[in-house]
């Protein structure tokens, strides 16, 4: 109980902080895009692929493993500190090396100072990892989540305002970079990391053989989800990839912040509840059953409203971003749910499962994400995430289920509810909303009608064809903004 009455007070925290920062970051999101043309934003889609490549040494990988084993002794923390930082200067210098022939072989010069001044934030990166660990095991989560919004406020200010000053891609590559200095500074602040340097870092290498398997995992998994920026920017150009990011970030931007919210906070659960397997399957469960219940409406509904969502927000020019937008927002609900495998496996102390999966999915996306980018550039790309992506993760999620002691059955049983009340709200939100855009000649009408459509008739659909999910949503609601009890 102890537990789970911490998750609700982190989740609680995150949710209710993140909502509020939203709405100014999604704010900032449009006024940027609408003030930079494709090239830019497919100039910034290469750099942020390379930053996030690299920053998987810490995320999902050190960061993890010191969340299940924290430094106590000052000298092991030292120790630690030291490689921490060693890695992000030696993560940072290769970046910069990286630079000129990355920008070479996407055929944009201007590509290469934007992927050097990623290097800075990678650097900034190093010194964050220790605190935040510690805030995690200690599940301080609304301390993170204070940092986290304030981060967020911070780089939204940035980027508006260097995109107001003309600075282009910079714009985003420099409010990335503040991001990371604000972290820095809060977290350290929360709980201090800042230690001298030593040359005894031989205890700190454990910390590297059990993030190893999770290192593996994350360069799967980040492998076969980038691929589609490098081949893209080769083939077809900044120009054209720029439209792909708009779709990338807009499809994706749901699935990060949940994903990222529930992670964050599951994973010193599952660590605590590692001897209990009963409860553990039912964390994970609910986790699904959470991700779909909300996963499903979002993505499935941002698909139906793209047509008038990306012209209102972004202005015509966006246009070929629609179809590519549509399709990844489709096959999204897969990966949300499929979040859920790295907080639970590395907690219950299965990593190797990860690997043995990504060694499923990622073959079957590389060869699907070839084909499509060279077949059919942007539509291709996110036509291989829409038909592969289904195929090749139902065998390498049933490893996932059988290392945690449940099965497919289970997961239907929990999924499939939200899925039916979703593909109902899809239907009738695309029949009003096209015929709002056609009555009225507007595509403002269209996103407004789907809006006003959808919510309420996913509710309905929900109730109706799910009465124990409705409820359960409807308890868990009132939990969370502190209205009734747990159930």
């Amino acid at each position: 109980m102890q537990v789970h009455e911490k998750l609700v007070i982190g989740l609680r925290s995150y949710a209710s902080l993140r909502l509020l920062t939203q709405v100014a970051s999604w704010a900032g999101t449009v006024y940027v895009v609408r003030h930079l043309d494709s090239r830019a934003l497919g100039q910034y889609g290469v750099a942020l692929v390379v930053f996030n490549y690299l920053s998987m040494a810490y995320d999902g990988t050190l960061i993890e493993a010191l969340v299940q084993r924290p430094p106590v002794a000052p000298h092991e923390r030292r120790a630690v500190f030291t490689l921490l930082v060693g890695i992000g200067f030696a993560l940072a210098g290769l970046t910069v090396v990286l630079s000129g022939p990355l920008a070479r072989a996407v055929g944009d010069a201007a590509v290469e100072p934007l992927v050097g001044g990623v290097a800075l934030a990678l650097a900034v990166t190093s010194f964050c990892v220790l605190p935040h660990a510690a805030l995690a095991r200690e599940m301080a989560f609304p301390r993170l989540a204070s940092i986290g919004a304030l981060q967020a406020v911070c780089v939204t200010v940035t980027t508006v305002a260097l995109a107001w000053l003309g600075a282009g891609a910079w714009a985003l590559v420099s409010g990335q970079i503040v991001g990371a200095a604000v972290r820095m500074v809060l977290l350290n602040a929360a709980s201090f990391g800042l230690l001298p340097p030593t040359a005894r870092i031989g205890e700190a290498l454990a910390y590297l053989r059990v993030g190893g398997v999770l290192f593996a995992d994350n360069v799967l998994w980040r492998w076969y989800t980038s691929l589609d920026t490098f081949l893209l920017g080769r083939w077809t150009g900044t120009a054209a990839l720029g439209f792909y990011s708009l779709a990338q970030q807009l499809a994706e931007l749901p699935l990060e912040k949940i994903s990222t919210v529930v992670n964050d906070v599951s994973l010193p659960a599952y660590a605590e509840l590692r001897q209990s397997r009963r409860a553990s399957v039912e964390l994970l469960l609910e986790t699904i059953r959470t991700h779909a219940t909300i996963g499903f409406p979002v993505f499935w509904g941002t698909a139906v409203a793209a047509p008038y969502l990306v012209p209102v927000l972004f202005g015509g020019k966006w246009d070929r971003a629609i179809f590519p937008l549509i399709a990844l927002a489709t096959v999204a609900p897969i990966r949300l749910i499929g979040s859920v495998e790295t907080p639970a496996m590395t907690g219950l102390g299965c990593p190797q499962v990860l690997v043995r999966a990504k060694l499923i999915i990622a073959p079957c996306m590389t060869a699907a994400l070839l084909a499509g980018c060279w077949r059919g550039g942007i539509d291709g790309a996110a036509l291989a995430w829409l038909c592969a992506l289904p195929l090749c993760y139902v065998p390498a999620f049933r490893l996932v289920l059988n290392a945690a002691g449940t099965t497919y059955r289970d997961v239907t049983d929990v999924i499939r509810g939200p899925a039916a009340a979703a593909a109902v709200m899809v239907g009738i939100v695309f029949v009003a909303a096209e015929f709002a855009a056609k009555a009225t000649g507007s595509s403002l009408c269209g996103l407004t009608t789907a809006i006003g459509v959808g919510v309420p008739t996913y509710v309905a659909a929900l109730r109706l064809i799910d009465p124990g999910a409705f409820r359960l949503a409807q308890a868990r609601v009132g939990r969370f903004v502190g209205l009734r009890q747990a159930t």
